[in-house]
Protein backbone atom coordinates (compact mmCIF):
# COMPACT_ATOMS: atom_id res chain seq x y z
CA UNK A 1 0.00 0.00 0.00
CA UNK A 2 1.77 3.58 -0.99
CA UNK A 3 2.16 5.79 1.45
CA UNK A 4 0.06 9.26 0.97
CA UNK A 5 2.23 12.17 0.29
CA UNK A 6 3.39 13.87 3.13
CA UNK A 7 2.72 17.79 3.38
CA UNK A 8 5.79 19.00 2.63
CA UNK A 9 6.36 17.35 -0.09
CA UNK A 10 2.21 18.78 -1.32
CA UNK A 11 3.92 22.02 -0.66
CA UNK A 12 6.75 21.96 -2.77
CA UNK A 13 4.86 20.78 -5.75
CA UNK A 14 2.55 23.84 -5.17
CA UNK A 15 5.33 26.04 -4.72
CA UNK A 16 7.12 24.84 -8.29
CA UNK A 17 3.15 25.35 -9.85
CA UNK A 18 3.03 28.46 -8.80
CA UNK A 19 6.65 29.09 -9.70
CA UNK A 20 6.03 28.31 -13.31
CA UNK A 21 2.55 30.04 -13.59
CA UNK A 22 4.17 33.32 -12.08
CA UNK A 23 7.43 32.40 -14.78
CA UNK A 24 4.74 31.81 -17.74
CA UNK A 25 2.18 34.69 -17.01
CA UNK A 26 5.48 37.57 -16.52
CA UNK A 27 6.50 35.46 -19.90
CA UNK A 28 3.15 36.86 -21.60
CA UNK A 29 2.98 40.12 -19.70
CA UNK A 30 6.60 41.18 -21.42
CA UNK A 31 5.47 39.39 -24.78
CA UNK A 32 2.59 41.55 -24.48
CA UNK A 33 3.90 44.56 -23.59
CA UNK A 34 6.29 44.72 -26.44
CA UNK A 35 4.00 43.76 -28.59
CA UNK A 36 1.99 47.16 -27.37
CA UNK A 37 5.47 48.82 -27.46
CA UNK A 38 6.27 47.79 -30.88
CA UNK A 39 3.17 48.74 -32.08
CA UNK A 40 2.77 52.35 -30.49
CA UNK A 41 6.37 52.58 -32.25
CA UNK A 42 5.08 51.74 -35.42
CA UNK A 43 2.51 54.45 -35.45
CA UNK A 44 4.63 57.06 -34.69
CA UNK A 45 6.85 55.86 -37.14
CA UNK A 46 3.82 56.06 -39.79
CA UNK A 47 2.68 59.32 -38.49
CA UNK A 48 5.87 60.85 -38.69
CA UNK A 49 5.91 59.98 -42.14
CA UNK A 50 2.85 61.21 -42.70
CA UNK A 51 3.99 64.36 -41.31
CA UNK A 52 6.99 64.72 -44.09
CA UNK A 53 4.79 63.55 -46.36
CA UNK A 54 2.32 66.20 -45.61
CA UNK A 55 4.81 69.01 -45.29
CA UNK A 56 7.17 68.00 -48.23
CA UNK A 57 3.69 68.83 -50.36
CA UNK A 58 2.87 72.14 -48.99
CA UNK A 59 4.26 73.92 -51.51
CA UNK A 60 2.09 72.06 -54.12
CA UNK A 61 -1.03 73.08 -52.09
CA UNK A 62 -3.07 76.08 -53.08
CA UNK A 63 -3.72 79.28 -50.67
CA UNK A 64 -7.50 78.10 -50.10
CA UNK A 65 -6.19 74.03 -49.13
CA UNK A 66 -3.63 75.74 -47.16
CA UNK A 67 -5.78 77.72 -44.89
CA UNK A 68 -8.34 74.92 -44.34
CA UNK A 69 -5.77 72.86 -43.69
CA UNK A 70 -4.56 74.91 -41.06
CA UNK A 71 -8.20 75.33 -39.60
CA UNK A 72 -8.38 71.56 -39.75
CA UNK A 73 -4.77 71.19 -37.84
CA UNK A 74 -6.56 73.83 -35.18
CA UNK A 75 -8.92 71.46 -34.27
CA UNK A 76 -6.49 68.13 -33.57
CA UNK A 77 -4.39 69.77 -31.21
CA UNK A 78 -2.88 66.23 -30.55
CA UNK A 79 -1.17 66.42 -34.00
CA UNK A 80 0.80 69.16 -32.59
CA UNK A 81 3.67 67.05 -31.22
CA UNK A 82 4.26 65.41 -34.67
CA UNK A 83 4.04 68.14 -36.73
CA UNK A 84 5.89 70.67 -34.54
CA UNK A 85 9.45 69.48 -35.21
CA UNK A 86 8.76 68.70 -38.81
CA UNK A 87 7.04 72.18 -38.96
CA UNK A 88 10.32 73.78 -37.80
CA UNK A 89 12.60 71.38 -39.67
CA UNK A 90 10.63 72.71 -43.07
CA UNK A 91 10.81 76.70 -41.89
CA UNK A 92 14.54 76.04 -41.42
CA UNK A 93 15.70 74.39 -43.98
CA UNK A 94 12.95 74.82 -46.99
CA UNK A 95 14.24 73.51 -50.18
CA UNK A 96 12.63 76.49 -51.92
CA UNK A 97 10.39 79.77 -51.25
CA UNK A 98 7.22 78.54 -52.14
CA UNK A 99 7.54 75.76 -49.50
CA UNK A 100 8.98 78.03 -46.59
CA UNK A 101 6.48 80.50 -47.47
CA UNK A 102 3.64 77.25 -47.42
CA UNK A 103 4.75 76.08 -44.05
CA UNK A 104 4.67 79.82 -42.87
CA UNK A 105 0.69 79.71 -43.68
CA UNK A 106 0.57 76.40 -41.79
CA UNK A 107 2.17 77.60 -38.86
CA UNK A 108 -1.30 79.92 -37.95
CA UNK A 109 -2.36 77.03 -36.72
CA UNK A 110 0.67 76.83 -33.95
CA UNK A 111 1.30 80.13 -33.31
CA UNK A 112 0.44 79.46 -29.95
CA UNK A 113 3.43 77.41 -29.42
CA UNK A 114 6.72 79.35 -28.17
CA UNK A 115 8.69 77.69 -30.50
CA UNK A 116 6.75 78.23 -33.61
CA UNK A 117 6.82 81.84 -32.76
CA UNK A 118 10.52 82.39 -32.16
CA UNK A 119 11.05 80.69 -35.56
CA UNK A 120 8.66 83.34 -37.18
CA UNK A 121 10.28 85.90 -35.42
CA UNK A 122 13.65 85.14 -36.70
CA UNK A 123 12.46 85.00 -40.52
CA UNK A 124 11.13 88.89 -39.86
CA UNK A 125 15.04 89.66 -41.03
CA UNK A 126 14.96 87.03 -44.51
CA UNK A 127 16.37 88.42 -47.26
CA UNK A 128 13.51 87.66 -49.10
CA UNK A 129 10.71 89.99 -48.72
CA UNK A 130 7.71 87.92 -49.46
CA UNK A 131 9.29 85.59 -46.86
CA UNK A 132 9.97 88.23 -44.20
CA UNK A 133 6.36 90.07 -44.57
CA UNK A 134 4.70 86.80 -44.74
CA UNK A 135 6.10 85.76 -40.91
CA UNK A 136 5.13 89.45 -39.21
CA UNK A 137 1.84 88.85 -40.93
CA UNK A 138 1.67 85.54 -39.00
CA UNK A 139 3.42 87.12 -35.78
CA UNK A 140 -0.21 89.66 -36.05
CA UNK A 141 -2.35 86.97 -34.58
CA UNK A 142 -0.53 85.90 -31.51
CA UNK A 143 -2.13 85.97 -28.59
CA UNK A 144 -3.01 87.96 -26.18
CA UNK A 145 -3.13 91.01 -28.48
CA UNK A 146 -0.57 93.20 -26.31
CA UNK A 147 1.63 90.82 -26.93
CA UNK A 148 1.22 90.64 -30.67
CA UNK A 149 1.98 94.28 -30.50
CA UNK A 150 4.84 93.70 -28.81
CA UNK A 151 6.25 91.32 -31.48
CA UNK A 152 5.31 94.07 -34.01
CA UNK A 153 7.06 95.95 -32.48
CA UNK A 154 9.98 94.86 -32.11
CA UNK A 155 10.13 93.86 -35.82
CA UNK A 156 10.65 97.55 -36.34
CA UNK A 157 13.87 97.56 -34.56
CA UNK A 158 16.58 98.79 -37.26
CA UNK A 159 14.00 100.06 -39.32
CA UNK A 160 16.07 103.99 -38.91
CA UNK A 161 19.20 102.18 -40.35
CA UNK A 162 17.36 100.77 -43.86
CA UNK A 163 17.79 96.86 -41.98
CA UNK A 164 14.15 96.31 -42.44
CA UNK A 165 12.33 95.65 -45.71
CA UNK A 166 9.39 98.04 -46.57
CA UNK A 167 7.45 95.30 -46.88
CA UNK A 168 8.01 94.43 -43.17
CA UNK A 169 6.89 97.55 -42.16
CA UNK A 170 3.99 97.49 -44.33
CA UNK A 171 2.80 94.24 -42.64
CA UNK A 172 3.47 95.44 -38.93
CA UNK A 173 1.91 98.81 -39.38
CA UNK A 174 -1.27 97.05 -40.52
CA UNK A 175 -1.28 94.08 -37.91
CA UNK A 176 -0.88 97.41 -35.24
CA UNK A 177 -3.58 99.01 -36.73
CA UNK A 178 -5.72 96.12 -36.64
CA UNK A 179 -4.49 95.27 -32.67
CA UNK A 180 -6.77 98.34 -31.97
CA UNK A 181 -5.63 99.76 -28.73
CA UNK A 182 -2.52 97.82 -27.97
CA UNK A 183 -1.18 97.91 -31.52
CA UNK A 184 -1.75 102.04 -31.19
CA UNK A 185 0.00 102.32 -27.81
CA UNK A 186 3.30 100.38 -29.42
CA UNK A 187 3.07 102.34 -32.61
CA UNK A 188 3.49 105.75 -30.11
CA UNK A 189 6.63 104.05 -28.83
CA UNK A 190 7.70 102.76 -32.23
CA UNK A 191 7.01 106.02 -34.65
CA UNK A 192 10.68 107.64 -34.48
CA UNK A 193 11.92 104.41 -35.84
CA UNK A 194 10.27 105.17 -39.08
CA UNK A 195 11.19 108.14 -41.34
CA UNK A 196 9.39 111.18 -42.83
CA UNK A 197 7.99 109.46 -45.73
CA UNK A 198 6.80 106.54 -44.27
CA UNK A 199 5.34 108.44 -41.48
CA UNK A 200 3.48 110.35 -44.34
CA UNK A 201 2.61 107.00 -45.65
CA UNK A 202 1.03 105.79 -42.34
CA UNK A 203 -1.42 108.75 -42.48
CA UNK A 204 -2.61 108.36 -46.17
CA UNK A 205 -3.03 104.16 -45.29
CA UNK A 206 -5.21 105.23 -42.22
CA UNK A 207 -6.91 107.34 -43.61
CA UNK A 208 -7.84 104.39 -46.60
CA UNK A 209 -8.67 101.90 -44.28
CA UNK A 210 -10.41 103.65 -41.44
CA UNK A 211 -11.70 101.56 -38.49
CA UNK A 212 -12.58 102.75 -34.98
CA UNK A 213 -8.88 104.00 -34.16
CA UNK A 214 -8.35 105.79 -37.35
CA UNK A 215 -8.76 109.07 -35.58
CA UNK A 216 -6.41 108.30 -32.86
CA UNK A 217 -3.91 107.38 -35.63
CA UNK A 218 -3.86 110.82 -37.05
CA UNK A 219 -4.10 112.43 -33.80
CA UNK A 220 -0.75 110.46 -32.93
CA UNK A 221 0.74 112.01 -36.76
CA UNK A 222 -0.86 115.02 -36.38
CA UNK A 223 1.38 115.92 -33.11
CA UNK A 224 4.73 114.86 -35.34
CA UNK A 225 7.50 117.22 -35.57
CA UNK A 226 7.87 116.69 -39.56
CA UNK A 227 5.58 118.89 -41.05
CA UNK A 228 4.91 116.95 -43.97
CA UNK A 229 3.73 114.14 -41.71
CA UNK A 230 1.52 116.29 -39.81
CA UNK A 231 0.00 118.13 -42.95
CA UNK A 232 -1.03 114.51 -43.93
CA UNK A 233 -2.75 113.66 -41.14
CA UNK A 234 -4.28 117.49 -41.09
CA UNK A 235 -5.78 116.48 -44.65
CA UNK A 236 -7.25 113.44 -43.64
CA UNK A 237 -8.59 115.01 -40.99
CA UNK A 238 -10.30 117.82 -42.83
CA UNK A 239 -11.68 115.39 -44.79
CA UNK A 240 -14.15 114.47 -41.53
CA UNK A 241 -15.11 117.90 -41.48
CA UNK A 242 -16.22 118.42 -44.97
CA UNK A 243 -17.92 115.18 -44.75
CA UNK A 244 -19.88 116.16 -41.55
CA UNK A 245 -20.60 119.64 -43.33
CA UNK A 246 -22.00 118.03 -46.44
Amino acid sequence: MNAAPSPASSGSLWGHLLVSASACLLTVSILGSAVVLGYKAYRRYEMKSRVRGFISSLENRTPEELVDRAEELKQRPKVAQYILPELKRAMANARSEGQLCAAIEISRAFISHHSIERALFDLRRDPRETVASLAVSVLAQAQPPEHAAKLLGECLDGANAAEVADAVVDEVCAGLLRLGEPGLAEMKMRIGLLGPDRRVWIAGYVNAVGGPYRRLWLDMLLADAEPRVRDAAAKALAEDRVAAGS
